[in-house]
């Protein structure tokens, strides 16, 4: 059991220098996510520009210096965020105060570019092991699902776009959802729902939920094309038709001479088995657990979602507010 109103949150500033300079009586904001798709946590923090002996903070906070978020409760204490200054704002006016933008190590992944080939027969986890191992990122594989692939040709992608494509493959041959994250100073890989304490939300604790439907990613039929001729013209190799009472929505998968029809007919078909039906987005805002992270498991039993468990595809933490948002989808009982 966690008491929300004993939570206290320390973030830290470490300079050039190796100097670390707790920076909590000057916060005016604090916050920190992990968004659904994307590799690399980030933070915002905003701070009165405060002398620190003879200087002021603003020249003292630069470019890749260490941000890190530290969460207290019930007597426990866990680094929640630990990445660098990506990006900094100083305002000088009535209020002089200086927003400090830090990703953890993954953003290089997510801003660098790299050619990358693995020739046919290579595991999941060797092949990301590899991707890292170039890049210095340590790697913990934890997710039971680990799959061989084909031939893999990455020409001029974004790192992080690498490790989610063969991330990708292995959730649609098995079903199984993943989480990547930065942990522990590595990156972490393991499947949804990992956690051993799931959290209950209900009325008494939950701010607001909103859940929606729509059909703006619809798919409900995909055309196979073939290789065109020397007159531009390509054949229809095939249809595959998923659920039209929503009417035609196309999507087309170009075959080249690598592909074989069979494969193509195995994307047509994970293609219609993930956009095949109105999407579904959920979110609530309740009282912050700043240890959460995207990929937990949770219970909620508020407003009309009465699955009741969920996980977690998103979440922002509010530490100045002592609030988070989450963006859940529905889960089977653990």
């Amino acid at each position: 059991m966690v008491d929300i109103k004993s939570i206290e949150y320390d973030v830290h500033l470490t300079t050039e220098d190796g100097t670390r300079h707790l920076l909590n009586e000057a916060l005016v904001l604090l916050e920190w996510e992990e968004l659904e798709n994307e590799l690399a946590q980030r933070a915002t923090i905003t701070v009165a520009n405060f002398q620190i002996g003879k200087t002021y903070l603003h020249l003292m906070a630069k470019i890749n210096c260490i941000i890190q978020i530290t969460a207290k409760w019930n007597g426990g204490k866990q680094l929640v965020f630990d990445g660098t200054i990506w990006e900094w704002q100083y305002v000088s006016a009535v209020n002089k105060e200086l927003t400090i933008v830090a990703y953890d190590m993954l953003i290089r992944l997510q801003q660098s570019k790299d050619f990358f080939y693995k020739s046919p027969g290579f595991t999941t986890q060797a092949i990301i092991g590899e991707i890292c191992g170039d890049w210095g990122i340590p790697l913990e594989y934890k997710w039971g699902q680990n799959v061989t692939h084909g031939k893999k040709v990455f020409s001029g992608m974004e790192i992080s776009e690498m490790i989610i494509e063969l991330l990708e493959e292995v959730r649609q041959k098995t079903g199984e959802r993943y989480v990547a994250y930065f942990r522990d100073g590595q990156l972490q890989i393991n499947g949804y729902g990992a956690n051993e304490t799931i959290y209950r939300f209900d009325g008494t604790n939950t701010v607001s939920t909103m859940n929606k439907l729509t059909i703006n990613e619809l798919v409900t039929r995909v055309k196979i094309i073939g290789r065109e001729n020397s007159d531009g013209r390509a054949p229809v190799d095939a249809i595959v038709d998923g659920d039209t009472r929503y009417g035609v929505l196309q999507e087309i998968i170009r075959r080249d001479a690598n592909t074989t029809l069979a494969a193509a007919m195995s994307e047509a078909n994970a293609l219609i088995q993930e956009r095949g039906k109105p999407e579904e987005i959920i979110q609530v805002a309740v009282p912050d657990l700043p240890f959460l992270r995207k990929g937990d498991r949770v219970e909620i039993r508020a407003g009309n979602l009465t699955n009741p468990f969920y996980f977690v595809d998103g979440v922002s933490h509010y530490g100045t507010t002592r609030q988070m948002t989450l963006t859940v989808s529905r889960a089977p009982r653990p």
